[in-house]
């Protein structure tokens, strides 16, 4: 079987492929570069999700503060029944919601251009400058991601009245204090 590979090789070698052949060399070369990096990413995401990494869990609770205006704006408009909202008012906190979510898709959009650019860019051993650009131009794009959401749970919060927002106000402390003590939970278990 060797031999027949070897002979086939050759054979192509002899007419004329080789230039193809270097370049299929390359785009491999190439793919599991892509493929090593990818599944580098995916391990430390993995990391970070499950506590594994006390400095991730560090960088994820520092997070925490903007990850909160998130969940307002995904959860709000379906507390009707928690913050004695009218219909008026849910009719409202659901279109600020949808308006954000398509903001949230072309922003989603943007952030996987712009990182496939990275992985581009990586791929053919760009500059370092190039590099350090185009990772701000990600972090950018996600930076406004949290804007566009701590926006929009402003505009959300302006929709309800004092006593509702009160009513929020704790509920919201009560899921970060949650929150937290499982993050220290997760860091103590790893610490042992």
């Amino acid at each position: 079987m060797k031999k027949l590979i070897i002979i086939v090789t050759a054979l192509f070698f002899m007419a004329g492929y080789t230039a193809n052949a270097q370049m299929m060399g390359q785009k491999n070369s190439q793919n599991k570069k892509q493929g090593m990096m990818m599944q580098k990413s995916d391990m430390m995401q993995a990391m970070m999700n499950s506590g594994m990494c006390p400095m991730c869990s560090k960088m994820m609770s520092q997070d925490m503060p903007m990850k909160k205006y998130g969940i307002m704006v995904n959860h709000l408009p379906n507390m009707q029944q928690q913050l004695s909202l009218n219909d008026d008012q849910v009719e409202q906190l659901y279109d600020l919601q949808a308006e954000f979510k398509k903001q949230q898709i072309d922003y989603q959009s943007e952030l996987r251009k712009k990182k496939m650019k990275l992985k581009n860019l990586l791929g053919d051993m760009a500059s370092a400058n190039q590099i350090e650009k185009q990772m701000q131009d990600c972090t950018d794009t996600k930076i406004s991601m949290k804007v566009a959401a701590y926006e929009t749970a402003g505009k959300m919060k302006a929709v309800l009245n004092s006593d509702q927002k009160e009513q929020m106000k704790s509920m919201m402390q009560h899921e970060e204090g949650m929150m937290h003590k499982q993050g220290g939970m997760m860091q103590n278990h790893n610490n042992q």
